[in-house]
């Protein structure tokens, strides 16, 4: 019985291979850790993340005070002038708990996207930048 590349093998796992394989799993790991998540343009500009563009801020609302004391709207701002921020933001409620996720695209040019409010019956609300890729 020879060897494919191709077949699985209870043995192995499908990142692990011999020789050139593994190998080149290496060379690609070290390049993302030596590159980081920014990447150069060909003119040798460095290119920045989309979700660098994007801003959480909580401003003064009074629905939201009316809610519950203290509380804010928060909202979203893409602070890049010429280009859209698609985005996938993570709610979290009371602390550490996942409630649900949020997609949408930020207009450019410092437009606000509203979220809801910071607290919510004397609980604490936010959001987090799960993902952000251009339009």
């Amino acid at each position: 019985m020879t060897y494919s590349p191709c077949q699985s093998s209870a043995r192995t796992s499908r990142y692990s291979g011999d020789g050139v394989r593994g190998a080149a799993l290496a060379c690609l790991v070290a390049l993302f850790a030596l590159c980081g998540t920014a990447t150069s343009a060909a003119d040798g500009t460095a290119v920045v993340p989309a979700g660098d563009y994007l801003e959480l801020e909580s401003v003064v609302d009074g629905r939201c005070q009316i809610l519950s004391e203290g509380g804010k709207l928060r909202v979203l701002r893409n602070t890049h002038p010429e280009r859209a921020v698609a985005y996938r933001l993570l709610r979290v409620f009371a602390g550490d708990h996942p409630q649900g996720l949020v997609t949408g695209v930020a207009p450019p040019g410092s437009a606000v996207v509203k979220l809801g409010c910071t607290k919510v019956d004397g609980r604490v609300q936010d959001w987090q930048v799960q993902r952000a890729d251009f339009e």
